[in-house]
């Protein structure tokens, strides 16, 4: 009896053993289960931060390069200018951000991958519209160089034509001078008789036509006659009387005004000796009309 004690006894310590190798052995799988998910867990995690950290640096050299270009960008639109150089300091604050932001943070790193496809396509825009202007300059300054040789071309034909138009000016001003043809001089003494004699000689007829002018000014015409003595003194009365010559007041010995119609007229002018006797020699006798000499004779006296 105590012997079927003892042996029962000893199957159940058997059963217990047996049970709890069990559960050890459960306890111990189900623990290396447990290690190796964890581990591969870890693994895994290890795997993806490496790969966002190699992900945000290759990020933060796209930036760089990004703003490398937008460096080589040049264009003197002030606008686009001030653009360019807003985009470049939102590259250079989202570089800093992104170098400070933590590699866990995929999330964040997907916003910056984001905002650089975004930047890209803005400095697309500014591509095309720096070539747009620059293509706008070539042409502007091909317009402006054949603007330019229009115009020159056109300076020099006006030139041309103001060099004609002064020539045939010049030619019809010419033109329109009235001229004294036909001019005499006649010399008497106290007595109103010709003479030859400078000594007798108390007056001067000059006697001359104004020719024939179909484009000459009509209306009155003032007369200024000069006579120069042989010793080139002008002849004159008490006061000295002036007129406008060439932009000078020079003297004259007689004054007078008549009708002019275009036709040719014949005048006759005295002038009355009232001095000292005239020295022997040549007399010059010019005649001055509307700013031009328009005749002169000489004649001599003994």
């Amino acid at each position: 009896m105590d012997n079927l004690k003892e042996f029962n006894s000893a199957n159940a310590a058997h059963r217990r053993n047996r049970i709890l190798v069990i559960v050890l052995i459960i306890a111990i799988l189900s623990l290396a289960t447990t290690s190796v998910f964890f581990y591969m867990n870890f693994e895994k995690t290890i795997a993806e931060l490496q790969e966002v950290n190699h992900e945000k640096e290759t990020l933060t050299f796209q930036y760089q390069n990004l703003l490398d270009e937008y460096d080589s960008l040049e264009t003197s639109h002030d606008t686009l200018s001030t653009q360019l150089s807003a985009e470049k300091e939102r590259i250079v604050e989202l570089m800093t951000k992104l170098r400070s932001t933590k590699a866990q943070n995929k999330t964040q790193i997907t916003k910056y991958k984001k905002e650089l496809k975004t930047l890209r396509n803005i400095m697309k825009g500014f591509i095309h519209q720096i070539d747009s202007l620059n293509t706008m300059n070539i042409e502007l300054v091909a317009e402006n160089k054949e603007i330019k040789q229009q115009f020159y071309s056109a300076k020099r034909e006006n030139q041309k034509l103001n060099e004609k138009y002064e020539d045939a000016t010049s030619k019809v001003a010419l033109a329109s001078v009235i001229k004294a043809i036909n001019l005499s001089i006649e010399s008497y003494n106290h007595k109103g008789k010709l003479t030859t004699r400078a000594k007798k000689t108390k007056r001067f007829g000059i006697k001359f036509t104004l020719d024939e002018n179909v484009i000459a000014p009509t209306g009155i015409k003032k007369l200024f006659i000069r006579i120069s003595d042989p010793n080139n003194h002008v002849l004159i009365h008490d006061e000295q009387p002036m007129f406008n010559f060439e932009g000078e007041e020079i003297a004259y010995s007689e004054y007078r005004e008549v009708e002019y119609s275009g036709v040719a007229e014949t005048t006759i002018v005295y002038f009355e000796n009232k001095g000292d006797e005239l020295p022997t020699g040549k007399y010059k006798f010019d005649i001055f009309c509307d700013g031009n000499m328009i005749g002169s004779s000489i004649t001599t006296l003994k």
